[in-house]
């Protein structure tokens, strides 16, 4: 389903949905998204389900769970950002500091993603990438991340 077929719910559905986990620092549950945005579960449900097949959210397997909207992840990852006093987390050194620029703020991000496990430490500020040399190696080339989006 693309972009353009989604109805303006959904796309109210969506933006609750980042609203509500920069807020909280997690997902809402459907039902929290549901009663926010005047659905029933089921609804909400099949909100969710559109914004998953456009690939705007990834849902967990059981398709009752928001596990990803990009750049956030709600399991714990390698990649931590701090915005103000909270702390969310990225899928990736890509998305870490997408959070910057989805918010417009500045942010901290803490990554751990050598080979031996060394932390990294970097920040955006005024919309610039602050930090020392460092490398990014993504394994797959980008049309194969959904090939598998949570292991890649």
């Amino acid at each position: 389903m693309s972009q353009k077929a989604l109805v303006d719910r959904d796309q109210a559905t969506r933006l609750h949905i980042y609203r509500f986990w920069c807020e909280q620092g997690r997902p809402p549950t459907v039902a929290e998204n549901a009663s926010a945005c005047d659905l029933v579960e089921a609804a909400a449900l099949a909100a969710w389900r559109r914004l998953h097949d456009a690939h705007l959210i990834l849902l967990e397997a059981d398709g009752t769970g928001i596990r990803m909207a990009n750049p956030l992840s709600a399991v714990p990852t390698r990649f931590r950002v701090q915005v103000g006093q909270h702390w969310l987390f990225a899928n990736c050194a890509w998305d870490a500091p997408g959070v910057s620029a989805m918010l417009g703020q500045d942010v901290v991000i803490e990554a751990r993603c050598s080979p031996r496990g060394e932390g990294l430490r970097f920040s955006v500020r005024d919309g610039e990438l602050l930090a020392e040399e460092a490398l990014v190696h993504f394994a797959l080339p980008f049309r194969h991340w959904y090939d598998d989006l949570v292991e890649t």
